[in-house]
């Protein structure tokens, strides 16, 4: 079976990451600041009577700017314990084949540790990122 991959932009740039880390997107609407707040929290959405924090990945982006949120599976069934990433738009569920690798241009080890690997779409390259660690790496 091929690997599915949701593919979202920051900025002028695209990555993807694996869809089984994705429970589900929603628009970046009401998203509420809290007192002390520091980067890259943004605030906090109500997803369907539950507090769903929200990080923001997005450069120069603020509480009011449009995008997408990705929430992220983490292990359990419903929004405890998840978290939302902020994007500035999801494009689309992709099959892994249909983003070849990029190949020998790529110098992985410029590259941060979240970069799984870099691949070729069709306006250029697409960073296969695991989500968590890109999170870890916003937070230092």
């Amino acid at each position: 079976m091929n690997e599915q991959l949701v593919t979202f932009a920051l900025g002028t740039r695209e990555y993807a990451t694996p869809l089984q880390s994705v429970r589900e997107v929603v628009r970046l609407e009401g998203l509420t600041d809290l007192p002390g707040m520091a980067p890259p929290l943004a605030g906090v959405l109500d997803l369907r009577g539950t507090s769903l924090p929200v990080l923001d990945l997005r450069v120069g982006a603020t509480a009011q700017t449009r995008g997408d949120v990705l929430v992220l599976e983490r292990g359990q069934a419903d929004a405890e314990g998840s978290v939302g990433v902020a994007v500035d738009r999801v494009r689309a569920v992709v099959n892994r084949d249909e983003l070849p690798q990029a190949g020998p241009g790529a110098d992985e080890g410029v590259l941060p540790a979240y970069v799984l690997e870099v691949l070729r779409g069709a306006a250029g390259p697409v960073f296969l990122v695991d989500l968590e660690q890109m999170i870890d790496a916003a937070r230092v």
